[in-house]
């Protein structure tokens, strides 16, 4: 990884957890989010994940993947100049143990 790569990482990492930790109190089945990126194929190969609670109905998860896609987009929009193609970012269930 390039030097230029290891400060976008960072600056990524930084405004991927500011949106999860703005989040998180606001939405009842969001637990948090992750990315992976090809930085040979940047910004074209950025993937978001949302990483929803098991337990939520495919309605919240929905409505809540709703609300966190523009808050993702708007954190990206600095870095990228443009917002992260909603098909860059995607939602999953995750079993969580209590």
């Amino acid at each position: 990884m390039r030097k230029s790569d290891k400060k976008l990482e960072t600056e990524i990492i930084r405004r991927l957890t500011d949106v999860c930790e703005a989040m998180k109190p606001q939405l009842e089945g969001f637990v948090w989010l992750t990315h992976e990126v090809n930085y040979q194929r940047f910004p074209q190969s950025l993937v978001v994940t949302l990483v929803f609670n098991d337990e939520v109905t495919e309605q919240v998860l929905l409505a809540e993947f709703a609300q966190m896609l523009p808050a993702v987009q708007a954190a990206l929009r600095p870095i990228l100049k443009n917002d992260l193609p909603a098909k860059q970012i995607e939602a999953r269930r995750e079993h969580r143990l209590h």
